[in-house]
């Protein structure tokens, strides 16, 4: 019988688990229980909720001893990946990565990280509407006028809402929802708060870039576009390569 530990809490994840054999065994964690709720039951599938650093990710694994780790965060969740390829490594357990596709968005005005985004917006006069999350912030939120021109699409969650309110963040310049949004959700976020320009980080399709870039041509800003980082040499690209190296090797 395959034991699979699936690093889920994306759609790509949702999708992967729910494509399983019903004999599979299995364990998927997700930071938030957002994540949990997004995964559909079936059998054989067990839940994990919470942050899992290095030490976890291997107590875990020496725990469940799967047969491979499958890594299915977000492009962006660069430290979890890390600490669960380390934790695959030192339990001598096969590490899987999927890569979701680049989003290939012609048109936007690319970055190399956040830092040089927040720099491109001080150059910017008018509103920004940030959907980058929740996470990276800090280079946008120490510019002075943060808490006046930036207006923020973040996930529908109390954590973090609760973190927002302790930035004192004006409820006001806050969009808290849940999925990918669609180009008209998006057209009337940005007329909303008067967005001169719109943030997003490369979560590539599957993450709703092509709906962001579509709706910033139909208003006439600019996409400021933050390039993901650098992909695992040996990342799977399809669902169909994962599956083919879980279920040819076993």
């Amino acid at each position: 019988m395959t034991r699979l530990l699936v690093i889920a809490g994306t759609a790509d994840a949702v999708q992967f688990v729910a494509g399983q054999p019903a004999e599979v065994e299995i364990l998927a964690t997700t930071f938030s229980q957002l994540g949990a709720d997004c995964l559909a039951p079936r059998p054989g599938l067990r839940l994990h909720s919470g942050a899992l650093d290095l030490a976890g990710f291997a107590a875990l694994l020496a725990a469940e001893q799967p047969d491979f780790v499958v890594d299915l965060s977000h492009p962006f969740a660069v430290e979890v990946s890390r600490n669960a390829k380390a934790a695959a490594a030192r339990q001598g357990v096969e590490y899987l990565r999927f890569e979701r596709q680049a989003s290939e968005a012609e048109g936007c005005l690319h970055f190399a990280d956040f830092a040089a985004a927040a720099a491109a917006c001080q150059q910017i006069e008018g509103n920004i509407l940030l959907t980058i999350g929740s996470k990276n912030l800090a280079p946008f939120s120490c510019l002075p006028d943060f808490q006046q021109r930036f207006y923020l699409r973040v996930l529908a969650e109390s954590r973090i809402l609760q973190e927002l309110e302790a930035m004192h963040i004006d409820p006001g310049h806050i969009f808290a929802m849940k999925g990918v949004a669609s180009v008209e959700l998006n057209v009337a976020l940005a007329r909303q708060c008067q967005a001169a320009a719109i943030v997003s980080k490369d979560s590539g399709r599957t993450g709703g870039v092509p709906q962001k870039l579509a709706a910033a041509q139909q208003l006439g800003i600019p996409l400021l576009l933050i390039d993901r980082p650098p992909a695992e040499d040996n990342a799977c690209h399809s669902l169909a390569e994962l599956e083919k190296i879980i279920y040819g090797n076993v």
